[in-house]
């Protein structure tokens, strides 16, 4: 049998047990550069953005940041573009919190504009984003007893719009199911439209993160008598 040289067989090895190995031995920022531009970034603000990822997050950390965020295919705050706000939700929805801490960071660092249309003058910079632990509000439960609770740190908003994850408890059960679901309301509009949902497992650790193609349809109306217009009302008078 013929025998591989050492360094054929090391590298092998090096690829089997550590993914791309082109990742450890040259440039990471063009790991997740494409996927900052698909986000809105310009040339300067992705280039910024992807050296201060590559220089404090691991290759396996970025490329599980990058196929997410890849499959996103529509803007949650605007159907029509994907923007920097969808971005920070695609890491938020990570069970790895330093990744959504590194991008805020990296975000700031860059002076990259988040919302322009809530864009100020301050007085100096501001401290970079923390990932925010959820916080669970219970918004109450329909005639049909089953309950809905939204994570208040989610919540997103702009004049008529509201997005945010909630999770649902079941009839005659005292804990809540382990999938969320990210959902957006138009307040003026008076309807609702499914995201995407994640099923997180009893330690919170996502296991499962799923994007929804746009309903052709469009958004559905929000029906009496359901969590629904318990979500609608809570969050929107």
């Amino acid at each position: 049998m013929r025998l591989l040289p050492p360094a054929l067989l090391f590298l092998g090895l090096l690829a089997g047990c550590a993914g791309n190995v082109a990742d450890y031995v040259g440039p990471r920022t063009g790991i997740v550069g494409p996927q900052l531009a698909r986000y809105g970034m310009n040339a300067t603000e992705s280039q910024c953005v992807s050296t201060h990822l590559a220089e404090n997050l691991t290759p396996l950390q970025l490329r599980r940041f990058v196929r997410l965020a890849a499959t996103v295919e529509q803007g949650w705050f605007e159907p029509e573009r994907l923007t920097v706000r969808d971005l920070m939700h695609v890491a938020g929805s990570l069970s790895d919190p330093q990744i959504r801490l590194e991008l805020a960071r990296a975000i700031e660092g860059c002076g990259v504009v988040v919302d322009p249309a809530a864009a100020a003058p301050t007085a100096g910079p501001a401290a970079p984003s923390e990932p925010r632990p959820p916080s669970w509000l219970n918004l109450g439960a329909a005639p049909t007893g089953q309950a809905i609770a939204v994570d208040a740190s989610s919540l997103e908003q702009d004049a008529s719009m509201r997005v945010a994850w909630f999770r649902l408890t079941n009839p005659n059960q005292a804990e809540p199911t382990g999938v969320s679901y990210l959902l957006r309301i138009d307040c003026a509009g008076r309807t609702i439209e499914a995201l995407a949902h994640r099923v997180q497992d009893a330690a919170g650790t996502v296991t499962e993160h799923r994007e929804y193609a746009r309903d052709a349809e469009g958004p559905l109306p929000v029906e009496g008598g359901t969590v629904m217009e318990i979500a609608f009302l809570a969050l929107c008078t």
